[in-house]
């Protein structure tokens, strides 16, 4: 039984980090990584100051830019947004919002500690369980193994985006630590 509960635990948290992938043609530089970093304090504050702005309903994979996508382009948050944006750098909100995405994917990536084989075994694993499993009604696995096989599509591919983006997250891991942890 605990077995199966890390098994699941594991699948939660890949379904978590990399559900939806965004093929990127140019890996993270370093500058955009730093660049990045220095812009979190400003926007935890701006995070604070629009937290009563309303629920979203927020993609855990792209946190940031579908927070953008539903400001359709207006009001005092995208404006706040957009400036800071534009004071470290970013040619636009979206690059900003893009890079920050990256840099998270490929962080959460990194934490995991473990190979695409690996991730893979796990993946075979849960199948296995899932498809051995009495309680389940054929209709339920079904449902269960199809969308299984789309997060764990959706985690391939964006373990690859992560994967290019890890080299320019390397230099600046203990600062990214102390945001993400």
């Amino acid at each position: 039984m605990k077995t199966r509960n890390r098994l699941f635990s594991r699948l939660i948290l890949m379904l978590c980090i990399g559900f939806a992938s965004i093929a990127h043609a140019d890996p993270l530089s370093s500058e955009q990584v730093k660049r990045f970093i220095a812009a979190m304090p400003e926007l935890a504050t701006l995070g604070e100051k629009y937290q009563d702005a309303g629920q979203r309903n927020i993609d855990p994979a792209r946190p940031l830019s579908s927070s953008l996508a539903q400001m359709q382009g207006k009001g005092p948050e995208y404006t706040d947004i957009s400036k800071l944006a534009a004071r470290h750098g970013f040619a636009s909100v979206e690059e900003f919002a893009d890079v920050g995405d990256r840099v998270m994917q490929a962080y959460m990536f990194s934490s995991i500690n473990k190979s695409a084989e690996e991730i893979e075994a796990l993946y075979q694993q849960g199948v296995a369980n899932v498809k051995k499993d009495k309680a389940l009604s054929a209709e339920q696995k079904e449902l269960i193994l199809g969308r299984m096989a789309k997060s764990h599509q959706g985690n391939v591919e964006a373990g690859k985006t992560a994967e290019q983006d890890l080299a320019a997250l390397r230099p600046h891991m203990a600062e990214l630590e102390k945001i993400f942890d």
